[in-house]
């Protein structure tokens, strides 16, 4: 009796201590992220202004068109190293099959170098491990960092986050899934900055509308589209979202172009093309940007051949013109209009997106994050170290007065 009595005492210390650590390590995780956390500044959006018009196709090489997708996983966790090596060797064949030039393996939290025997390689891999899916895609990773907010974040932790990634400049920033678990909302891309890319299409969702928000705010922002492939048995799942983009196979040549806009996202019909041969022809006699060219400030474009549908979409994403059944077009700039961007939509329904002509003053931003907020940042600490002092000296008095 007394035996058993011992052992439900010991097992219920054992649940204490293990209850009072996860709840210990849960406060600590809430002080990091909402009173240590450095907090930001962030002055109200205006959009682009300026003399000029930057064309991100400017003196394009249309022969150079380059079929790439970031954003694909082999696994979600690391696990047995066989078994890593053939899931990224099956989804490396798949790609090379359809005809890509750059496949890349973007597993969470981890950096997978299968394809670095190629002069096009691009370590990437997706950051992000709490539940609201507060992801990115980091390209020129050198190394995989591990922090994070694990709880709902504020816009503060979010650009925190950002800034971390983008310490070494050389690094290409996306956001990706914004919508997932109300990772980021239209008010948080008004403000956030500091980032390259935001993925606007996978093979699953469309985000125009939260590029538009951005591109509103006056953010220099590009486009990526990629599979976010998951499941390589399910054909809607891979081969049907990518970029192309303007460049040499040379790593250093496709970040460069993707830091300043010369790609585009692609979304292919896959209620046409379902399997991988009608997926390859399709991809083989993809439509081709020949030209596009600012004169006078009208946009002129042209394209390989006739299209259903051309748009030229402004401020908030307003349709401002559309064109039908033609293969060129042209859109001329008002005093009202900040940024134009095109979508075109081609005869069997597959869509492509092109970055955006916006108004600038001859030169691009560099990434730079909203300045820190000191007294704030300062205030949060201050109240923890009062808290702390306060604790301290309650149990003081308490041991040495009762």
């Amino acid at each position: 009796m007394l035996k058993t009595y011992s052992k439900n005492l010991t097992y219920l210390k054992s649940i204490f201590i293990t209850v009072a650590i996860i709840f210990s390590l849960i406060i600590i995780a809430l002080i990091f992220q909402y009173l240590i956390n450095v907090k930001y500044k962030f002055p109200e959006p205006h959009s682009f202004k300026g003399a000029l018009l930057f064309n991100p196709y400017q003196d394009i090489d249309s022969s150079k068109w380059l079929i790439a997708n970031f954003h694909a996983h082999t696994h979600k966790f690391p696990g047995n190293k066989k078994i890593n090596e053939e899931n990224s060797r099956y989804l490396d064949s798949i790609y090379t099959l359809l005809g890509y030039n750059v496949v890349s393996i973007s597993d969470y939290q981890m950096i997978n170098p299968f394809e670095r025997k190629h002069e096009w390689y691009i370590p990437v891999y997706e950051h992000g491990y709490q539940y609201y899916k507060n992801h990115h895609l980091v390209l020129n990773a050198k190394k995989v960092s591990w922090l994070d907010y694990i709880f709902r974040q504020t816009l503060s932790n979010k650009q925190f986050v950002i800034n971390s990634l983008k310490k070494d400049s050389s690094v290409v920033l996306a956001l990706v899934h914004p919508h997932l678990r109300e990772a980021l909302s239209f008010n948080d891309f008004k403000y956030l900055s500091n980032y390259n890319c935001l993925e606007i299409v996978d093979s699953k969702f469309l985000f125009t509308e939260y590029f538009d928000a951005a591109l509103s705010s006056g953010h220099q922002v590009f486009l990526m589209a990629d599979d976010d492939v998951h499941n390589l048995k399910n054909p809607y799942d891979y081969g049907s979202c990518f970029n192309l983009i303007n460049s040499v196979p040379a790593s250093d040549s496709i970040l460069h172009a993707l830091k300043n806009g010369r790609s585009m996202a692609v979304k292919l019909n896959l209620n046409i093309y379902k399997s991988d041969d009608e997926k390859k022809n399709a991809l083989n006699n993809l439509l081709r940007l020949l030209e596009f060219r600012i004169k006078n400030d009208t946009i002129f474009l042209r394209l390989s051949k006739s299209v259903s549908d051309i748009k030229f979409i402004g401020q908030k994403g307003v349709i401002q013109k559309r064109i039908a059944n033609k293969s060129s077009a042209y859109y001329s700039f008002t005093k009202e209009d900040t940024y134009i961007r095109t979508e075109i939509e081609c005869m069997d329904g597959t869509r492509l997106y092109l970055n955006p002509v916006f108004r600038y003053n001859g030169h691009l931003e560099s990434c730079s994050s909203s300045p820190v907020d000191v007294l704030k940042t300062l205030a949060g600490r201050v109240i923890l170290a009062l808290l702390i002092l306060t604790s301290s000296s309650i149990i003081y008095f308490r041991r040495k007065y009762v």
